[in-house]
């Protein structure tokens, strides 16, 4: 009986693993693509704010995956990195 507690617990852990891959994935994707569309036109304010949005996004997501928690440092250090953009450009 207890079997299959455990199996039904350990199937909704595995569940919220991948989906916490995929989304992770998703925005890692999503970082990339800004990302390059920033460095096309470093001035652009639209680009810097989407950028901004999911960067803080991502550090929630990849602090959550096991997978990309590592990832989680060069997201802030690409934070600054777009701040001093910023300030550049005011």
């Amino acid at each position: 009986m207890f079997a299959k507690l455990k199996k039904l617990f350990n199937s909704n852990e595995a569940e919220g693993v991948d989906e916490n891959n995929q989304a992770a994935e998703v925005i890692e994707k999503e970082l990339i693509e800004l990302e390059q569309s920033l460095m096309q036109n470093p001035a652009d304010n639209a680009t810097q704010k989407q950028l901004m949005i999911k960067y803080n996004q991502a550090v929630h997501i990849f602090s959550s995956s096991k997978s990309y928690r590592k990832k989680v440092d060069d997201v802030f250090v690409k934070i600054d990195e777009l701040r001093n953009t910023i300030r550049k450009n005011i």
